[in-house]
């Protein structure tokens, strides 16, 4: 059997790094598989030369693919062109369809329509978190819940310990994408500085968001540091990033959007051994044990006192991170949830 995985974006983008690429690497142990990234197209009324050489390419390709072959699909809803040759090949071809999502995409309106159709034609929908299950389901029942998994053994390994003079706060990811969320930082930031407690917030993927820029900056007497990208596509430069915290945070605005998210951020934050900090919406409440492997925190309050409690509390801190580590080992590892994947290709 082969697994031909189609992507909505490069490596760079986390989704399509850790849900296509680095699945479909690892299912090279055991399967053939092979992975193309389809073209985004936003303005669906200009048809150029290089749109109609993709319906093509994709058109061969899909028609080319053996019935017992599987179709695997990251979140490809952004192409009317794609969508269409897919209805094709479930319809005319008979092709085995797997589609899998991270994100609450059926909200957005440019992709409603795409994902309830590709949802209900599937033979397999595989989502992130239990809201998307909860949605998928009542469209497919052949619906399954997968983390968005992390190489645990690259995440896990030990960093080089080197004395800090500072405690930091960090945040990874794509800034632009978490510009609301990252403000509920505000008055976390205003009184840890009232507090005279020495801290640094370091923010590693800004992407050049220049309104973000300046609302940390305006922040008095805040030590911010950030970085606009990093290698996104090479793991280790993410986790090189990820060692240089002592406190993972996650604040969420409590939206429809958030609550479908997969709490992929907490997640890389406990694989790399980085005690957590996170608002208590969807999905982080599944991911963290409050107290146990990681902190819920529901106001400013809550914040800043967990922010202070890891900062002295080294005992507690190990305890956490130690439990957080074979919490992904067991439940967030792309080597553990491999064997999940395997059983539902049975399905198929």
């Amino acid at each position: 059997m082969k697994i031909y995985f189609f992507v909505n974006k490069g490596i760079n983008s986390a989704t399509a790094r850790f849900r296509g690429y680095l699945i479909a690497i690892e299912l090279k142990k055991k399967f053939k598989t092979k992975i193309y990234r389809v073209p985004e197209v936003y303005n669906r009324y200009a048809l150029t030369f290089d749109r109609i050489k993709d319906i093509i390419k994709f058109f061969n390709i899909i028609r080319k693919i053996n019935k017992n072959d599987i179709i695997y699909l990251v979140k490809t809803v952004y192409s009317i062109d794609f969508l269409i040759i897919i209805i094709f090949a479930k319809i005319f071809l008979n092709k085995k369809i797997i589609f899998d999502f991270d994100d609450a995409i059926y909200l957005k309106r440019f992709t409603k329509i795409s994902t309830l159709i590709l949802t209900k034609i599937s033979n397999i929908v595989i989502v992130g978190s239990n809201v998307l299950h909860k949605w998928a389901q009542n469209k497919n029942r052949n619906t399954f819940k997968l983390p968005t998994s992390v190489p645990h053994k690259l995440y896990s390994k030990k960093k080089i310990s080197k004395k800090k003079n500072i405690f930091t706060v960090g945040w990874i990811g794509n800034g632009s994408n978490h510009a609301k969320n990252l403000k509920i930082l505000k008055p976390v930031f205003d009184e840890l500085i009232n507090k005279n407690f020495k801290f640094c917030f370091k923010l590693v993927g800004l992407t050049g968001n220049n309104e973000l820029l300046k609302f940390f900056k305006s922040i008095n007497k805040l030590n911010f540091i950030y970085k606009n990208q990093i290698e996104w596509s090479k793991v280790s430069s993410t986790v090189s990033e990820l060692k240089t915290f002592d406190v993972g945070v996650m604040p969420l605005v409590k939206d429809e959007k958030t609550l479908g998210k997969c709490s992929f951020k907490i997640i890389e934050y406990m694989a790399a051994g980085i005690p957590v900090i996170a608002s208590p919406i969807g999905e982080n409440n599944i991911v963290i044990e409050n107290y146990k492997d990681g902190f819920l925190a529901k106001n400013v309050n809550d914040w800043v006192k967990k922010i202070l409690i890891l900062n002295k509390n080294i005992k507690l801190k190990n305890e956490m991170t130690k439990k957080a580590l074979n919490k992904v080992k067991v439940k967030y590892s792309i080597e553990s949830n491999i064997k999940i994947l395997n059983k539902i290709f049975t399905k198929i």
